[in-house]
């Protein structure tokens, strides 16, 4: 194998199975946002509080988590990506036992602020390890194509997965699970060796003055901006997905729970769609088609995504569709504007996509008459924006093309 691609002995067990693993590690983030997402409306109830005060819970847990990755991108670039990683999924477990013991809503959210924090960590220093080992444009864009269709597989399966436990388990149960799968991935991480080269010989307060110097590359920050803002569509499903399904067209949290999945299968085939069929098509008509498609199906689901749950399913298919096929393209034209700083560029990015996810995620808890029209808002507001920012950008030749590609 070469060197630039990949260390044979950066993990014991091998290639395939450091993939597989850095899978798990990015997947952290959505089994702890699914797998408990059928239990929402009646952990609301159980605590006597209101369906925004239950969201709280997903917003702020997706809020702080984008905050904690500009502690932890920096931080790994002086201390590596271990120590990071271990203190990240211990705090993840703690926090996990923690909201299994909530007595209250206030403390149940503190408990997510706390798992997101960890959260933060793992997913930072998972994806600057992917920058650290694989380099090549075509080959990191690869590695991500299967990371993510693994990753997936999380959210399609943890809804049902909860919904099942629910029949035979309080949600309290959810969170043990969660804690037992950090306790899993912190017993794996001491497979992984080191994989940072060049440490930031600087203090801790100036480490995060690299963010400053990322931010000053402005192929990067227009790329982080565009690919920031494809985030909200499916945050904001998420956000609302239960209460729309559940509350708004009666269908139980098992029924949810099937059209859940059958969104989350279409984002399983984006990337693998990519990878066999558009990634033959020039990125830029690709992505300029994504956007497009992402805006013509919010200004649908504002029409006819009431109708009811097939019509609002089968709208936003193709935005979950088309988001997740950009995913590992936006990845790879972000990372590759910068040749150091690898944890700060993938904090960054983790940052700016799920700040502005949480953005979405509070629009939607504003108190909408129809939570349909505000998903539908949102999609056909970002498709736009993103598709008039990306056509400037090449029109503008605003940023470089992965390296090994001319």
């Amino acid at each position: 194998m070469n060197e630039q691609v990949f260390h044979d002995d950066v993990f014991l067990f091998g290639r395939k199975s450091l993939i597989v693993f850095l899978a798990f590690l990015n997947a952290f983030v959505p089994l702890s946002i699914d797998l408990y997402l059928p239990a929402l409306p009646g952990m609301a109830a159980l605590f006597s509080a209101s369906e925004s005060a239950a969201k709280l819970t997903l917003s702020l847990f997706m809020l702080f988590f984008a905050l904690s990755m500009l502690l932890w991108g920096p931080l790994s670039d002086k201390y590596g990506r271990k120590k990071i990683l271990w203190f990240g999924l211990f705090l993840y477990v703690t926090a996990s036992l923690a909201c299994s013991m909530a007595q209250s809503m206030e403390f149940l959210i503190a408990g997510r602020i706390l798992q997101a924090i960890g959260c933060g960590a793992v997913q930072s220093v998972s994806m600057a390890i992917v920058k650290d080992i694989f380099r090549e444009g075509r080959t990191m864009e690869n590695v991500l194509v299967w990371i993510q269709t693994m990753t997936i597989l999380c959210p399609m399966l943890a809804p049902i997965l909860g919904a099942f436990l629910l029949q035979y388990f309080s949600w309290r149960g959810l969170f043990v699970i969660l804690m037992a799968g950090g306790l899993a991935g912190l017993l794996l991480s001491f497979a992984l060796k080191e994989t940072l080269e060049d440490r930031l010989d600087v203090s801790p307060w100036r480490s995060f003055g690299r963010i400053g110097f990322v931010l000053r590359d402005k192929g990067f920050r227009s790329l982080l901006l565009i690919f920031s803002l494809t985030a909200m569509p499916f945050m904001a499903f998420l956000s609302a997905s239960a209460f729309i399904y559940e509350n708004m067209f009666g269908t139980t949290s098992q029924g949810y729970s099937y059209f859940f999945a059958l969104n989350a299968s279409f984002s399983l085939l984006g990337p693998l769609f990519y990878a066999r069929l558009f990634r033959r098509m020039p990125r830029f008509l690709f992505l300029t088609i994504s956007f497009g498609v992402t805006l013509c199906a919010g200004l649908l689901l504002c029409f006819y995504g009431s109708s009811g749950p097939w019509y609002f399913a089968l709208l936003f298919i193709p935005v979950t569709f088309m988001g997740s096929a950009n995913r590992p393209v936006g990845a790879v034209l972000m990372m590759s504007q910068l040749d150091s700083d690898n944890g700060t560029v993938v904090g960054l990015m983790s940052c700016s996509a799920l700040f502005f996810g949480s953005i979405s995620m509070l629009i939607c808890s504003m108190g909408w008459n129809n939570l349909v029209i505000a998903v539908g808002t949102i999609c056909a507001c970002g498709g736009g924006i993103c598709l008039a920012l990306w056509l400037n950008a090449n029109r503008n030749r605003t940023y470089r093309l992965p390296r090994g590609e001319s």
